[in-house]
């Protein structure tokens, strides 16, 4: 339950209504606040002054203008926004839209374009309410064109940041962003040695079976502990973060004692499965992002190789922030340190498969962007500190090395990336034992 509490938070927040929705809530707020200061007459002869203090049909038509305003342009200005990710979705995949949707920017602009709306609506239903007094909420109305005025002003801003929000290095470096948190999360940075692997424990003598499909975007694993600990036994994950998951599949299997029906359901239903992928916890998903960019980067539609560049040190950033942190333990234990929880993570083998498969694939014949992976391998080289690692490295130098001599027909071009092959050699026999051995390309 309280994985679903989570999950629906963090949706709420990365949702593009969630902080327009708190905005205009601050909008109802703020108006409460002013209309109380106006039937009260709280404001002294002095400040009286600075506020409006017209007749009915100027204010009645003051506002009408405002708010007005406020829709057109942001029907305009967002229409056409959405016609320029549109065209930025085509370049760099559909994924875009969900980094649109979850930018603080873009969501805090329409929030102060939906209070404005609304806060000036309500003035506006107040202006001569009263026919007797002709009332008319002087400081509201101040209010509301101040407010207005901020909002028109939020537009220079608002176009400055989707022309930067829609570049390339800023695109990159936003997937980027969230790969790191995805690492923080996933490979938290405190002290001691590398996590436990999980130990094969057969085949478990009762499984947790999916009521529905789709894509694992968490997992409650401080309730399944809890039943674990409870019932002692160990709940052993057959699944993980991003994996899809068909009705009727196997999402963990049971060791030790059997458990009645409803406390199994109530366990399957700990895994939070979605229509999407998450990059919260999954770790492949977020390289996937970059990798993805990468790959249309080099497409013949495209053909842009410099921004593939930018991916693959991107990826190398995060890499090289990976490659530092301990290994996380796939065990889960109680207070007593008892093994009662076994969920497998993505190692940086399967990482680096997901970062730079695809780009080698599709990059093979241009030079430049095989002689930079080699050159990012070498940098990571130095940072190793397994055995894993340094060979999950050596093997895709050679692979690149290989499907470079396939894909480039120039002998220059082959030579060069020889030399950086052997350079990762070096790289790699400086800090260990493993040494990639040469494909014998031609």
């Amino acid at each position: 339950m309280r994985a679903r509490v989570y999950e629906f938070w963090e949706l709420a927040r990365s949702s593009f209504w969630f902080l327009p929705s708190l905005m205009m809530l601050v909008g109802l707020t703020l108006f409460a606040i002013t209309l109380t200061i106006d039937e009260l007459h709280l404001t002294g002869s002095v400040l009286h002054t600075l506020f409006y203090s017209g007749g009915t049909t100027n204010a009645a038509n003051l506002l009408q203008t405002l708010t007005g305003a406020m829709v057109a342009i942001a029907t305009v200005v967002f229409s056409t926004m959405m016609v320029v990710l549109t065209l930025a979705t085509s370049q760099f995949g559909h994924r875009l839209i969900r980094s649109f949707m979850r930018d603080r920017a873009n969501q805090a602009v329409l929030g102060i374009f939906l209070a404005t709306f609304v806060y000036c609506m309500l003035v506006f239903h107040m202006v001569g309410n009263d026919p007797k007094n002709h009332f008319v909420p002087g400081v509201s109305l101040s209010v509301g064109f101040v407010m207005a005025l901020f909002a028109t002003c939020t537009l220079i801003y608002f176009t400055h940041h989707m022309a930067q929000l829609f570049s390339a290095p800023e695109v990159l470096e936003t997937v980027g962003v969230e790969f790191d948190q995805a690492i923080d999360r996933m490979y938290p940075d405190h002290g001691g040695d590398d996590g436990a692997s999980a130990p094969e424990l057969g085949h478990g003598t009762q499984d947790l079976i999916a009521y529905e499909g789709g894509y694992v975007q968490a997992i409650g694993t401080e309730a399944l502990l809890e039943i674990a600990e409870h019932h002692e036994i160990v709940i052993e994950s057959c699944v993980s973060y991003g994996d899809y998951v068909l009705p009727g599949s196997v999402l963990a299997r049971l060791h030790g004692a059997e458990i009645d029906q409803e406390t199994a359901r109530h366990a399957a239903r700990e895994y939070i499965l979605g229509r999407s992928r998450m990059t919260d916890h999954d770790l492949l998903f977020a390289v996937n992002q970059m990798a993805e960019i990468g790959v249309r980067a080099l497409s013949p539609a495209l053909n842009n190789p410099f921004t593939a560049l930018d991916c693959v040190n991107r990826i190398g950033r995060s890499l090289a922030v990976l490659i530092r942190r301990p290994m996380p333990s796939e065990v889960v234990t109680d207070k007593e340190g008892e093994m009662r929880l076994i969920i497998r993570v993505p190692n940086f083998h399967d990482l680096l498969d997901a970062a730079f498969m695809p780009i080698r694939n599709y990059g093979r014949t241009s030079v430049i962007t095989m002689r930079e992976m080699l050159h990012v391998i070498e940098k990571l080289a130095p940072l190793t500190r397994r055995d894993l690692e340094r060979r999950a490295l050596a093997r895709h130098a050679e692979t690149i090395f290989e499907a470079a001599g396939h894909g480039l027909s120039e002998s220059t071009d082959i030579e060069r990336i020889r030399v950086c092959f052997f350079d990762v050699r070096r790289a790699l026999a400086q800090e260990g034992t493993i040494v990639p051995s040469d494909p014998g390309v031609d």
